[in-house]
């Protein structure tokens, strides 16, 4: 329950943060002022498409914690769609690719197939987390933020692309 409450109460302030420009009637050059910029149509182009490549990504992490034997698990392999929870998943984001990062580490212990592995996406998940919550910056630093964010997110999805090969070949011995 204080888990849930500690990530009801971040969720609320992320989401003040994100409206606040709107409030203040400032410039907003952040994430959510580019899409508004370039109208409904264009807006719901990128936001589809963005959200096509979150559920070709959500596939990628259930897959990995799927091949991960269910002891080693932190989370339930369903777990990750919970980046569609929006605002929830702004925060929830951080917990799904620890989860998946430590279930991996401790699933090395016992599947040789990871044995070189020294990197289950720690960094690269947690830092496209930080960015994109950074995007909601107004101006320059969201705008950049963004952009790390989408390149980060893109590094995570690819290395663990390839630890699930690894993973799925380990089965097939």
């Amino acid at each position: 329950m204080i888990n849930f409450l500690i990530k009801l109460t971040l969720t609320i302030l992320l989401v003040i943060w994100a409206i606040l420009p709107f409030l203040d009637n400032v410039d907003n050059k952040s994430i959510l002022g580019e899409i508004s910029f370039i109208g409904w149509f264009g807006g719901f182009a990128i936001v589809a498409s963005f959200f096509i490549m979150v559920a070709f990504y959500c596939r990628t992490l259930q897959k990995c914690l799927t091949l991960i034997k269910s002891e080693n698990r932190k989370a339930k392999p369903s777990s990750v769609w919970y980046m569609f929870a929006i605002p929830f998943n702004f925060v929830e984001d951080f917990f799904i690719v620890i989860n998946v990062a430590n279930s991996l580490a401790e699933e090395k212990k016992s599947n040789k197939a990871l044995a070189h592995i020294t990197d289950f996406g720690m960094v690269s998940g947690i830092g496209w987390s930080i960015a994109q919550i950074m995007s909601f910056i107004p101006n320059i630093v969201g705008q950049v933020a963004g952009l790390v964010g989408m390149i980060l997110v893109i590094y995570h999805w690819i290395q663990i692309a390839k630890i699930n090969t690894l993973l799925q070949n380990s089965h097939q011995k």
